[in-house]
């Protein structure tokens, strides 16, 4: 029987629990903190929550911003709710989701 619980009694597993996305890729990502402060005032704090909640992967190349999301529910919500303001934030042309 598979044990609900897989990190019981395992000392090689641990968790943590996630910081915001903002925090989180201020943290990992400052240069794009400004962006992230820009994106913030661009969109009501409701849909920021909602639509990035999950996100996975967030980087900049070039003039290209790839996103890889939570999933496709977190997808239809950036798709909606967020591209024109993640590309006046970051200053990209493109916005690129995987979900």
């Amino acid at each position: 029987m598979l044990n609900k619980n897989h990190m019981a009694g395992n000392v090689h597993l641990s968790s943590e629990a996630a910081d915001p996305f903002d925090v989180r890729i201020k943290k990992e990502k400052p240069e794009m903190a400004d962006g992230v402060d820009k994106l913030k005032d661009l969109i009501p704090e409701d849909i920021f929550n909602r639509a990035f909640k999950k996100i996975q992967t967030f980087n900049k190349r070039g003039d290209t911003l790839l996103i890889v999301s939570g999933g496709i529910l977190e997808r239809s919500f950036l798709e909606r709710d967020c591209i024109p303001a993640l590309k006046e934030a970051f200053g990209v042309s493109k916005v690129q989701i995987i979900g």
